[in-house]
């Protein structure tokens, strides 16, 4: 079997084809990944395989024309693809990746890309050993926000070396009563936005990781589920950054998204924008800094362009073992009392 980018390069006119697997109603985010993929020219909406008929009903009348099965092992049977987003459950992540990768096929998954290390190194073998890709939807690498915070730390260096950092979202009340709040299912409360977040502060701050120590509140009166309602953990980095990261749904009293402290100044989120303190010719000095727009079709030009062979690829499987990383870490430190953890993919 030929490499993508061969039989791209003789055949110019050759279309990727794209499917998905999981067509689930909550988000819609089938048709979330459908749609991005749909918006390159050179990229092919031609199946969706999903257990539920109804929701095949519905992928039909979104695409038109689309082919939709009720099983993997038939999608790949009968729908030559080039390429497959999964958007399953968390714990299905790596069984369903590696059964296309060992199929010959190139894979996205949603974040986060697995729920252990063991699984990513799985999932890393078998795209090795077909030479296919595997990668993580993180799409919120292109959020505006964060853009605008890389660029401020890492390119404008705007308030030097920076050694601590704080972020998390907050806030009050139960989790929903479906897979995401079931830590068998999800991995724990820390897998879903603490899987952005971790991604986004390892972008920030590169140097390796030094240790990971986690700590997790559950509140006993909401036992209709068995996440975690207050997860946090501490990363700290080997140039010795230190990073908190929490997200809580016990918390009442709200905290900024982010506060960044560097050797000159500081940057905080106030809602809509950055407040950035910083030093100008000795003296402190203070601004306020917009948000850039955020891209999220930029997540699937870059697959494309990987494919063709015309870009390294932005969100690659040892970046998102690293976030697989420090969430296994977390867990793990938490249930040994906030004994620190060296993660893997450090």
């Amino acid at each position: 079997m030929l490499r993508l980018t061969d039989e791209l390069k003789k055949d110019p006119k050759r279309r990727i084809s794209a499917g998905v697997i999981g067509y689930g109603g909550a988000f819609n985010m089938g048709r979330l990944h459908l749609t991005s993929m749909a918006r390159n020219r050179r990229m092919e909406v031609a199946a969706v395989c999903e257990l539920d008929p109804e929701r095949r009903a519905v992928a039909e009348e979104d695409f038109p024309g689309i082919k939709t099965y009720g099983s993997v092992g038939q999608m790949l049977r009968n729908a030559d693809l080039d390429l497959v987003t999964i958007i399953t459950p968390h714990n299905t992540h790596a069984k369903l990746a590696v059964q296309c990768l060992e199929a010959g096929v190139n894979v996205v998954c949603e974040k986060p890309l697995a729920i252990t290390s063991a699984e990513v190194e799985k999932m890393m073998a078998a795209a090795k050993k077909r030479k296919v890709m595997i990668s993580t939807f993180h799409n919120r690498r292109w959020d505006g926000d964060f853009v605008t915070l890389r660029d401020l730390i890492r390119k404008e260096k705007i308030i030097g070396r920076v050694f601590r950092i704080e972020a998390g979202f907050s806030g009050y009340g139960e989790q929903g009563t479906w897979w995401r709040s079931s830590k068998k299912v999800s991995g724990g409360a820390i897998y879903d936005w603490g899987a952005h977040f971790t991604d986004w502060i390892l972008n920030i701050v590169t140097d390796p990781i030094d240790w990971v120590s986690g700590y997790q509140v559950k509140n006993k009166a909401w036992n209709k589920y068995d996440n975690e309602d207050h997860s946090e953990y501490t990363l700290r980095f080997k140039g010795g950054c230190t990073v908190t990261l929490w997200m809580s749904n016990l918390s009442m009293s709200g905290r900024p998204r982010w506060r960044v402290l560097g050797e000159r100044g500081s940057i905080v989120d106030v809602g809509g924008k950055f407040e950035v303190k910083t030093l100008v010719n000795g003296r402190q000095m203070s601004t306020e800094v917009g948000f850039n727009e955020s891209n999220w079709d930029a997540y699937y030009e870059n697959v494309y362009r990987h494919l063709l062979g015309r870009a390294k690829l932005v969100i690659t499987p040892e970046s998102a073992g690293r976030v697989i990383g420090v969430l296994e870490a977390a867990n793990l430190s938490a249930a040994r009392g906030s004994q620190p953890v060296k993660p893997a993919f450090a």
